[in-house]
Order: C-alpha cells, then sequence, then structure tokens
C-alpha cells in the first residue's frame, strides 16, 4: 500500500514517509473528501458521500445510452436501492416496448428520464455513517427485510447492536434488488423471489463480517417478510410446485424456519425497494437508515408472527398408491437374476425340503451334488407356477374337460396337460418323427419373470445369437407367446450386444450372382475371407502369444460357414487351410475372395502347381477338370463381398463376446472356433412361423447334416424293417425337401 489516509491525525503520524506517496496529500479539513474503492469517503465526519457528475442529456437518446447512465451510478452495497430500482424498472418498460438498442425513444419517454436523472443531484445532500456498531463490546444481530410487487422485489440486512450499557443502535448494511420479471406471475412467486434474495445477501454479508471476525449463530439472525403464503412454504414440509419447491430448497440450505419472523407492510423497509422511492425524500426515510422504530426496543415489542393458512397454492397433488401383500412364493424367483442359479437354489430348497420331511430316516436322505432330475423336478415346478399363475382359467377349463374361452391366446395352440401338470401345445405333429418336446412344447407366459431369465440364459448359452436363432432354439423345447418380441427385447436388454452391434446404414444391393441362386451342393460355390489377429498361446509354459487369424468359408447358396484357424496370413498357410477345408467339405468350383495381395499370391501359386503336376496327359486331363475357377472381387468394393463380410461379422462378434479378450491356445481356439461355426449353421434362414403346426425354420445345418446340430441324435431305428433302397429313398426325398424348401422359402426373400 502506498496511500494512507484517515480520520485519525495519530495514525497518519505514525507511518513513515517512505510507505506513503509523496505525491498524494491530503489536509484532512471537514470538507474534504477521497475516493476510495468506487465510494466517496468524508474522513472528518466519518460519511459515505454521493456525488454525480454533472450530466446533460444527449442529442439521440436510445436504450443503450439509458442503460449506460443507470450504470454509471456507483452504488455496490444497494444504499440508495429504492431510487436506482425506478430506473431500472424504467428501462425494463422499454423492452416491452419492443425498441432495439439504437432506436430513438419517444420526447415523453426522453422528458421522464430527464427529469428522472436530473433528480439524482439531490443525492449530494445525502450523508451515511460508516460506522454501524456503537462499540467493540456490543452485542450485534442480523436483521433482514424482504418484500415484493409486481414490478421489483428486493432484500435488505441491518446490523442491531446492543452495547453492554444498554446503547441500541440499528444502521443499513446492504440492500439488493432485482425488477420482476416481464412475464407475469404472482404475488407470492415475486414475494418468494424476495426471500431468496435476501437468503443469498444474508450468505454473503456473514461472510464477509466472518473475515472481520465476527460470528453468528442462528439466534443472531432473524428474516423478516410480510407474505404468510412464503412462511407456509418454508415451514410446510408438503410437496410443492417445481417453482416453489426449487426455491424453498435453496432457502432452506442457507437458513431455517427458526430464523423467519412476520412483519408489517407498513413497518417492511424492503416495501421501498419495491416501490422506489424519489431521491429527495430518501435521505429522510429514518425506517429505510435505521429499520422500523421497534428494532430498538425489546425483543417482547417485536411483531408476532400470526397463525399461517392452511390452505396454500402450489401445492402438488399427492398421488396416494397402495400396495395389496398377497401371500406368494415366487420371493425366490425375484431374487436371483440367473436361470441356472434359480434352478439350482430352488433344486437344493426341494432337496431340503424332502430331507426334513424323511427326518427319522437318515438313510433316505438325498446329499451330493444335484442331478439331472434334480434340475428337471426344479425347472418342472416353476413352470407350472407360472403357468398356474398366468392362465388360472385355462387350466381350470382343461382340468373339468371343458373348452377354454374364445377370447384366450392359447385358443389357436390346442394346449392340453401333461401326466405332470405341465400346459403343453397340442398341435399337429403327434405323429412327426421328433423328440416330445418338439411334437408339444411348453406353454410359457410372455410377462413372467421365468421366461426371461430362460431368454436371457439361452442368449448367452449360444454367444449372444440374434432373435431369430434364440427364439429357433428356445421353440426347440417351448412355445413362449409373443416369443419374437421377448427375443428382440432380450437382445436388446443386452449390454454386451449393444456394445457390439452399432447402428449401420444399410447399401443398396445390387442383383445377385447366378452362384447364389442356383441349387448346387454346399460349399460347391464358396466364398472366403480372413478376420483377426487373435492371440494364442504355444503352449502351457509358454507366455508369450502369437497372432493367428480366421479363414471364413461361407456357401454362397446355403450360407452354411466354415471356420478354419491360420497360424499366419501367407499364400502357403492359406493353401494348407485351403485342402483342410477341401478334404472336408469338397472340393469347390467357384471361389470368391476380396482383392487381397495373398489371395493373389495363393492364385498364382495355386494355377503353378497344376501346371507342374500336370505334366502327363491323364493328370492335365484330370486336374483341368476339377480345377477351382478363382473369382476376386473389384478392389476397395468389399460390398461385392457381403456374404463373406456378413458371416466374419457375425463369427467376430461371437468370439469377442465370449473371449473377453482372453488368450487360448491353438488347440483351445480351434474348438471355441468350432462351437461358433456349430451355432452360426443353426441360425434359421427365413422367418419363424407363430403356428405350432409347422415344421422347424430351416437352417444351413439342414443342409451339411440333415437337422439342426444342436439337436439330440434321433431314436434308434435300427429294429424297424426297412429294405436298403427305401432308406436310400428316404434320405434322397429328405435332400430334395430341403431344396424345396430353399427355393419356395429362403430365395423369395433374396429379392
Amino acid at each position: 500500500l502506498r496511500k494512507w489516509c484517515s480520520n485519525s491525525v495519530n495514525l497518519i503520524s505514525q507511518i513513515p514517509a517512505a510507505c506513503n506517496d509523496p505525491t498524494f496529500v491530503l489536509k484532512l479539513n471537514e470538507d474534504d473528501m477521497i475516493t476510495a474503492l468506487g465510494l466517496t469517503w468524508q474522513p472528518i465526519s466519518d460519511q459515505f458521500r454521493f456525488t454525480f457528475k454533472h450530466w446533460s442529456p444527449p442529442p439521440n437518446m436510445t436504450k443503450r445510452t439509458l442503460l449506460s447512465d443507470i450504470n454509471s451510478v456507483y452504488d455496490p452495497i444497494g444504499l440508495i436501492s429504492p431510487v436506482l430500482i425506478l430506473g431500472k424498472i424504467f428501462i425494463q418498460q422499454l423492452w416491452g416496448m419492443k425498441m432495439n438498442w439504437d432506436d430513438i425513444l419517444p420526447t415523453e419517454l426522453q422528458s421522464r428520464w430527464i427529469n428522472f436523472y436530473n433528480s439524482l443531484q439531490s443525492l449530494h445532500e445525502l450523508a451515511i455513517p460508516r460506522k454501524v456498531v456503537s462499540t467493540a463490546e456490543s452485542k450485534i444481530t442480523i436483521h433482514g427485510f424482504c418484500d415484493a410487487s409486481q414490478e421489483a422485489f428486493g432484500a435488505c440486512i441491518y446490523l442491531h447492536s446492543a452495547s453492554p450499557n444498554g446503547q441500541v443502535q440499528v444502521h443499513l448494511l446492504a440492500s439488493k434488488s432485482r425488477v420482476a420479471p416481464m412475464k407475469a406471475t404472482t404475488i407470492p412467486r415475486l414475494e418468494l423471489c424476495g426471500a431468496v434474495l435476501l437468503a443469498e445477501l444474508l450468505l454473503e454479508v456473514k461472510n464477509e463480517l466472518n473475515c472481520l471476525g465476527m460470528q453468528f449463530s442462528t439466534n443472531d439472525v432473524l428474516l423478516w417478510t410480510d407474505s404468510s403464503i412464503v412462511l407456509a412454504w418454508l415451514k410446510n414440509e408438503i410437496p410443492l410446485q417445481s417453482y416453489v419447491a426449487n426455491r424453498v430448497a435453496r432457502i432452506s440450505d442457507i437458513t431455517t424456519y427458526t430464523q423467519w419472523r412476520h412483519v408489517g407492510s407498513k413497518d417492511n423497509p424492503a416495501d421501498l425497494i419495491t416501490r422506489g422511492t424519489h431521491p429527495s425524500t430518501l435521505p429522510s426515510l429514518s425506517i429505510w437508515w435505521n429499520g422500523p422504530s421497534w428494532l430498538l426496543l425489546g425483543s417482547d415489542s417485536w411483531p408476532c408472527t400470526p397463525e399461517l393458512p392452511l390452505e396454500i397454492p402450489e401445492v402438488r397433488p399427492v398421488k396416494l398408491v397402495f400396495t395389496i401383500s398377497q401371500s406368494s412364493n415366487s420371493w425366490l424367483l425375484e431374487k436371483y437374476s440367473s436361470y441356472m442359479q434359480l434352478i439350482r437354489i430352488t433344486a437344493l430348497v426341494q432337496r431340503f425340503v424332502h430331507n426334513c420331511k424323511l427326518q427319522k430316516h437318515v438313510n433316505r436322505h438325498v446329499t451330493g451334488a444335484l442331478s439331472i432330475l434334480d434340475l428337471k423336478a426344479s425347472r418342472e415346478f416353476w413352470i407350472r407356477k407360472i403357468q398356474s399363475e398366468a392362465y388360472p382359467l385355462e387350466l381350470k377349463a382343461l382340468n373339468s374337460s371343458l373348452p377354454i374361452h374364445r377370447s384366450s391366446c392359447l385358443l389357436k395352440l390346442n394346449p392340453f396337460i401333461d401326466s405332470n401338470g405341465i400346459l403343453r401345445v397340442g398341435g399337429r405333429l403327434a405323429y412327426a418323427p421328433i423328440n416330445d418336446n418338439s411334437k408339444f412344447p411348453i406353454v410359457l407366459p410372455p410377462s413372467s419373470t421365468f421366461t426371461k431369465l430362460l431368454f436371457k440364459y439361452e442368449h448367452l448359452r449360444l454367444f449372444h445369437v440374434g432373435p431369430q436363432a434364440l427364439l429357433a432354439h428356445i421353440q426347440i423345447n417351448y412355445w413362449p407367446i409373443r416369443g419374437r418380441s421377448l427375443a428382440s427385447r432380450t437382445i436388446h436388454q443386452c449390454m454386451q450386444c449393444f456394445r457390439t452391434n452399432p447402428k449401420s446404414i444399410t447399401p443398396f444391393m445390387a442383383p445377385l450372382p447366378r452362384q447364389r441362386t442356383t441349387i448346387e451342393r454346399p460349399f460347391s460355390q464358396c466364398g472366403v475371407d480372413f478376420c483377426g489377429p487373435i492371440m494364442i498361446r504355444s503352449g502351457i509354459r509358454r507366455v508369450k502369444s502369437e497372432k493367428a487369424y480366421i479363414s471364413v468359408f461361407v456357401c454362397l447358396v446355403t450360407r452354411a460357414i466354415h471356420l478354419e484357424l491360420v497360424s499366419s496370413l501367407t499364400a502357403d498357410a492359406f493353401l494348407a487351410t485351403l485342402t483342410r477345408f477341401m478334404s472336408r467339405r469338397g472340393q469347390c468350383k467357384n471361389l470368391f475372395s476380396d482383392n487381397g495381395t495373398n489371395f493373389i499370391g495363393a492364385n498364382r501359386k495355386l494355377m503353378a502347381q497344376f501346371q507342374e503336376i500336370a505334366k502327363t496327359h491323364k493328370t492335365s486331363f484330370f486336374l483341368t477338370e476339377r480345377s477351382i475357377q478363382w473369382h476376386f472381387i473389384p478392389p476397395s468394393a468389399p460390398h461385392f463381398g457381403g456374404l463373406w463380410e456378413a458371416a466374419v461379422k457375425s463369427s467376430k462378434q461371437l468370439l469377442t463376446k465370449i473371449s473377453l479378450n482372453a488368450t487360448f491356445t491353438f488347440e483351445e481356439a480351434t474348438t471355441l472356433l468350432c462351437g461358433i461355426e456349430g451355432v452360426l449353421n443353426s441360425r434359421p434362414m427365413t422367418p419363424l412361423s407363430n403356428d405350432p403346426s409347422d415344421c422347424q425354420a430351416l437352417t444351413p445345418s439342414h443342409f451339411l447334416i440333415g437337422g439342426i446340430i444342436s439337436l439330440p441324435p434321433d431314436s434308434d431305428l435300427s429294429a424297424v424293417p426297412m429294405s436298403r433302397l427305401k432308406k436310400f429313398e428316404m434320405v434322397q426325398s429328405c435332400i430334395q425337401q430341403f431344396w424345396r424348401r430353399w427355393s419356395r422359402e429362403y430365395l423369395p426373400q433374396l429379392q
């Protein structure tokens, strides 16, 4: 600090000359004033003053110049808020007139503003004592007031000091004012805004006084408002409308309800802020500078809070929700989120109940690991349970040998109850050569938690397959009502599927090549692609991992998939992979692939091998007859290979979901790829039917092994007498039936 000034001559004389600016010399005369921090201070009288420069109206008075004029009056702590609020209200009225910043004001408005600004000159006579506390030993309390009107709302704070000798002083400390929003609102809401303004002003004042070592307890602060509705909002802990509730919460964060009191409007100094005051009358308003007169008296003379209204506005209607608890043993079903965990826990509970019933026969207790029969009994228990809750009327009718109601969703399914009390689909497949669960699938209600857990379990077990494949596997043993919707919802709720299946734009597809629309042996028309790399370990003890790749072969006719693990991305490795593939799937007529450098090298080497081996006429004729014609798609056009790109995508998705960045050995990775290959070849090629009488969905595995890979083996029919010719004709008939279904169901969907 280089400039010092004080109303104490002794203090000024003790400051060394080296610590003071020699150019700053102030003679402490009675009328001398200095400016500090934007305020004018008179040291001898220790009073604040307001000085205004000579002001002449500009030739073009606009909204911009008016805002500059009002902001030139510096009043940081709000000592003249009742005066300045008149100017703020005037400027707000200009916004309602839709005037631009530089539009010249009408003559009438210019005259009003000139009169207002010239009246500010009367504030020269205003002298405000700086000292607001009588002695250092005085007991100090804070009193805050707030009020609102349709035009403005404001708050002011006073310091009440009581000296030990009984002398009481009350002085204005700070105030704030705000114009009311232009959007019309109610007076209680504006009063509440004034209370929020008072609470925030109190927080600022307390922080400043705390820096001076002045601490205030809850009892040392009293806040006054003339709105009984605001007091009722602060007192009652009832649900309010959002506008009111948010502001009440803000007030409650800063203050407590015990600090709030009621004051009449005539004794509320904040009322001057809401109405405004002419500058000439402000110096003589003692209620503004010293608060209401009863503050100088004891607390017994202060106003009492009247009885608050019972009915207050802005109360949010309360919806009463009654829950009726029903005795049910479904708590176990709601407790577990895993299907297998639910089945195993239920089986353990059933075993415990069984052993408790046989306490006297310890030798008949069941112990050890859970068996297949235990899990089956547990599963049947829950199926009977959910069916009895979802279809009580249908079960009652079937048990009474009565027809079910025609409005029931099970009417078309021809349901019946089996020997275990389970509701099954009747359908028309009683004589089909398939297992009983496929003939008469179990009915599952769509809204049951058990059904949802089953769908989730099958979805995870099948490596996060899509909705069609998921529903196809479940319909082998069950008939879920609205199963397509359940399958889609299960996949939609799976986080791993959500992360690994980003939405992509489907391009416009070109006409399909002849190789995709002609009936031929599986893998005779084939597409191939690489994906990866994946990390594999060479052995158990070897920590270092190496890269390996996956060669994906896709049948263009049946969409069957063959996966091979390749140790490196070279032509030799690919030729070995191609040899293994053709040894198991048969030789290809046409092989389609991307225009990659490795495939071009493999093609050149393959042709060179054919030419080298074909030295004799017989060998040349044999290889020429059976050589592979290799086709490359155009460079930088992966959409030409959409079929094998889709196969790569499906393979990588399943591999990503189940591997979780784990590192496998070569044998483990090969086993995993075989499992993925089986799942992908069991996907339905056509949309599933809701008719229980229809055949199973057509899958690529029907063309490879004559059925679904994941199904259990058929029953032994070796004892049934049948001629060899009949067996051969039956096999050929099944194969031809598959191809007829391929032409009738699958081929039209490629359109």
